[in-house]
């Protein structure tokens, strides 16, 4: 355990380029360098002697003050990247993400913990997004088939434990290789694309939209009885079918065919909620394309 003095460890602690927090058991900081204070937002003279609390979003406070005491019951090493995700008060009240390296060591005669605090906010930000853009569909933005798999599961699971609703409206394009083989491509991107803006128009921020094939969609309606789910599928297929898509100077029409399915006491699983509107919507396809089919149409 290093042993020194604030007159000897503040020239190393001024030279290193992340910021320095040192604080003793009570919870209160004896030594800071200049990057904290450039970090945090405040002058080192308003830092030294203050307690920790104030470089703590408050929801973290009381957590932080009990982790502070377990340290110092049992000091160790931590170093950076240990695998917890921390964020320190700005004086403004912005939080920012950091990273945090502890050790113990003795300071003017007392043991004390110095933290090396790095922000991370970039780090953080471009985590976020590479989780994003593996979870969307690059075309449209919508989240993709895993991500749609991933959430239904956990609406199965607020089924189960609490009895909420939830519905799932699945809908394809009917002769979508006709306007590929029409307009090309390009008027095939052009009707996913425009359609993908007329539904986020149409959804509640709960709601999760999906591109989970080709020209195939999901949308995950939480909370959301199966006649409600169907009323909302009825306006989507009436909406695309009177959108006019233009390209290149031309225009065209599309329609989809919907199948929708709620959750019900004999499900074992989301996949049965799967089944049932995969099921709903190719009824919907054999009775002629351009419609809403629900689960109640199939018994």
């Amino acid at each position: 355990m290093l042993v020194t003095t604030s007159q000897g460890l503040l020239p190393f602690i001024e030279s290193l380029p992340d910021a320095v927090i040192i604080a003793n058991p009570d919870h209160k900081i004896v030594l800071v360098n200049s990057r904290a204070g450039e970090m945090f937002g405040y002058p080192v003279d308003a830092l030294q002697g203050s307690d920790l609390k104030m470089l703590i979003p408050e929801h973290h406070q009381d957590a932080h003050k009990r982790n502070v005491k377990g340290y110092f019951r049992g000091p160790h090493a931590r170093p950076m990247g240990a695998g917890k995700r921390f964020s320190g008060l700005h004086a403004d009240g912005t939080e920012v993400p950091v990273d945090i390296m502890i050790n113990a060591i003795v300071l003017d005669g007392a043991r004390v913990a110095m933290a090396l605090v790095r922000d991370v906010t970039y780090q953080r930000e471009l985590e976020e997004r590479l989780t994003l853009e593996s979870l969307t569909d690059e075309l449209t933005g919508f989240y993709n088939r895993k991500h749609f798999k991933a959430q239904l599961k956990a609406q199965f699971s607020a089924f189960v434990r609490s009895g909420m609703p939830a519905s799932v409206v699945m809908f394809d394009f009917d002769n979508f290789k006709v306007i590929n083989d029409q307009y090309g491509h390009a008027g095939g991107d052009k009707v996913l694309v425009d359609t993908g803006k007329l539904i986020l128009e149409e959804l509640r921020p709960l709601d999760v939209a999906c591109r989970v094939g080709g020209e195939e969609f999901a949308i995950i309606l939480p909370n959301t009885k199966l006649q409600d789910a169907v009323t909302f599928a009825e306006r989507i297929r009436r909406c695309i079918e009177n959108v006019e898509f233009r390209l290149d100077g031309a225009a065209f029409h599309a329609t989809i065919t919907v199948g929708v399915a709620s959750f019900t006491s004999t499900d074992k699983s989301y996949d049965s909620l799967m089944k049932r509107a995969d099921n709903a919507l190719y009824a919907g396809k054999a009775a002629g394309r351009n419609c809403v089919i629900s689960q109640d149409s199939l018994t």
